[in-house]
């Protein structure tokens, strides 16, 4: 009798994990397939590893990531500047520093922004806060396009592109909210 449960066990086993239910995606991978879904600028892999590094994405509401997008853009805007400030005490030459000048400047506006966006997002303020985030979002640009006046090559390219690429998740996650 032993011997015929043996080749049994595991069909019953197959058996039951083919009509065990399927678990659906979670609301942080519904909603970064979603907003990036029709954007070809976003990538919802990239969402959705970015914002997984907060550890209460996972159970968040959709409110709940776009204040954490929004923070984590926060972040990013902060250590920028403090990238771009640690460049300019390097001393570099007069035309580069210039241009570092101008990116600090836009970084540290958008960090304000990105608070002013973060208070309307608490507060349930959502058109307020995809205008903070909609001004925030240009820092990226106008960085690369201090550089891109003197034909140089900018320092902050990759960092522009990810603080930009974080900044719009946040935007396009708030947009939802509306």
């Amino acid at each position: 009798m032993h011997s015929l449960a043996c080749p049994i066990q595991p069909l019953l086993l197959l058996l039951l994990l083919l009509h065990l239910p399927s678990f659906p995606a979670t609301l942080l991978e519904d909603t970064c397939r979603s907003i990036t879904a029709s954007r070809s600028d976003l990538n919802p892999d990239i969402c959705i590893s970015s914002l997984s590094t907060d550890p209460s994405s996972r159970s968040a509401d959709l409110h709940g990531l776009a204040l954490i997008a929004t923070q984590l853009s926060i972040a990013n805007a902060t250590s920028t500047a403090a990238k771009v400030q640690k460049l300019i005490d390097e001393g570099p030459e007069p035309k580069t520093s210039d241009c570092l000048s101008v990116c600090l400047d836009v970084y540290s506006d958008a960090a304000d922004h990105l608070r002013d966006a973060a208070a309307g997002i608490e507060s349930r303020n959502y058109p307020d806060a995809v205008t903070f985030l909609s001004a925030a979002v240009d820092a990226a640009e106008n960085c690369e396009d201090a550089f891109g006046d003197d034909d140089m090559n900018s320092p902050m390219a990759e960092d522009d592109r990810g603080f930009e690429r974080m900044a719009k998740i946040a935007l396009a996650i708030v947009s939802t909210l509306r």
